[in-house]
């Protein structure tokens, strides 16, 4: 058996057909399909018999809802294959990927191999230029930073006996635990690395109308978990890097550096998803990882939320100081979901709909002379009329906010800032194609 995938799948039946399809259909045959139904309550545990029924080649497994960590380690214990990798169920791999993988570990003796991310779904197609420039070298130092922008465990694949027989396994927790496993197999084994540009795992990305997934939800108990999974890589590489690592102070900077970034990007910048004391949280870890930090690590940090500026970890005060005004007097409920959904939180909505969310950033005004009203109630340095009847893409508001802010752009009027935040996405989707 060349490949073991193990594919953690709970209440996937929309996506599930779908990804075992593209593992059947890949040119490499000598596959061990490992499906790991975690519990699941819909149709997904009907479909993965289905599926084991007609391919011999799919091994299902079945567990109480234990969570995805659990699954993948099961499937681990019941991998067979010279070589293992971890998709998830609503996940894709370009048709030859899995061959172009075995033949890159094989012929550069590699224990890992890393290929190339196309995200698709909601907001288009987009490929990470990090994870590029890896996927093109054959041989990848273990302390190379580049590895630290890349936890996503789908583009990955490990030689199965170093996993096995090693102590690493993913930890028990709902956010970055592939990261967390990645980067402790790194530590733990100093693994030999390979590029493999021309495989390509496809990560899905889902709308608000779909549901959040997730990585695109926020509690308390997810933020702690994303915590913990950061301070478990910093203590890990504390106590191992030294004697192997060029230069361990700056290496430790870049993974604080990660943590900060990913806090901000995949949670703050959801605040209005947050509740109050998930946001204070947010704030003290953020805090406590800045007071780590070089004065050059802490300019680069500033940089990466310039859109935002400083950040401020209370929905009130955000509130108080938004930088965009949305102005819309009857928006439709999906463009209300996209609009919560944006990665810039700095934004007020005013509107005349009663039947809209009353939260701290919604102003209410009547409808006769609501158009006056609103231009004269708006607080934001950015004032934006829209209909309000499509959704927006999640990049609207950060792009607007990046080009009000420019010295090049942010004289032009409003109105040109918002056609411009509004077709950069679509220049990029079809540039993409």
């Amino acid at each position: 058996m060349e490949i073991s995938v193990v594919v953690p799948a709970y209440n996937s039946e929309n996506f599930i057909a779908e990804t075992l399809d593209c593992l059947l259909n890949q040119t490499l045959k000598d596959i061990q399909i490992i499906v790991v139904n975690d519990g699941s309550t819909d149709g997904t545990g009907a479909i993965i018999d289905s599926y084991a029924a007609k391919h011999a080649n799919i091994l299902p497994l079945y567990q109480e809802n234990s969570g995805v960590s659990t699954a993948r380690n099961n499937g681990i214990e019941h991998a067979e294959g010279k070589y293992i990798m971890f998709l998830d169920s609503d996940d894709l791999l370009s048709r030859d990927a899995l061959e172009k993988i075995r033949d890159a570990l094989e012929r550069n003796q590699a224990d890992i191999a890393i290929c190339r991310i196309e995200r698709f779904g909601y907001g288009g197609r987009e490929t990470n230029p990090i994870v590029d420039s890896l996927a093109k070298e054959p041989v990848i130092d273990c302390f190379d930073k580049r590895l630290i922008r890349n936890y996503l465990v789908g583009n990955k694949c490990y030689r199965t006996d170093m996993i096995k027989g090693g102590k690493v396994r993913f930890p028990a927790l709902r956010y970055s635990e592939d990261g967390a496993f990645f980067m402790q197999v790194l530590f733990a084994a100093r693994p030999r690395i390979t590029g493999v540009y021309g495989a390509v795992m496809k990560y899905r990305s889902h709308s608000p109308k779909e549901g959040l997934s997730v990585t695109q939800r926020i509690s308390l108990d997810l933020v702690k978990d994303f915590s913990a999974s950061m301070d478990m890589i910093y203590c890990a590489a504390l106590s191992s890097i030294d004697g192997y690592c060029k230069d361990p102070a700056d290496y430790l900077q870049e993974l604080l550096l990660k943590s900060c970034f990913a806090m901000i990007n995949e949670f703050y910048r959801m605040a209005w998803s947050a509740d109050d004391e998930t946001l204070a949280f947010i704030g003290r870890k953020y805090g406590e990882w800045q007071s780590k930090m070089t004065e050059d690590s802490l300019k680069k940090c500033r940089e990466a939320v310039k859109d935002i500026g400083e950040p401020v970890f209370s929905k009130k005060e955000i509130a108080n100081a938004p930088f965009i005004s949305i102005i819309s007097k009857s928006p439709s409920d999906e463009f209300v979901k996209s609009l919560y959904a944006q990665s810039m939180p700095y934004f007020e909505l005013i509107t005349s709909d009663s039947k809209v969310e009353r939260r701290e950033n919604v102003v209410f005004l009547p409808e006769k002379g609501f158009k006056k009203a609103a231009r004269s109630a708006a607080k934001g340095k950015l004032v934006i009329s829209l209909g309000g009847k499509k959704p927006l893409d999640r990049r609207f508001l950060k792009i607007a906010s990046l080009l009000k802010r420019s010295p090049k752009f942010g004289i032009f009027p409003d109105f040109l800032i918002k056609f411009g935040a509004l077709l950069l996405p679509e220049i990029k989707s079809l540039l993409s194609k």
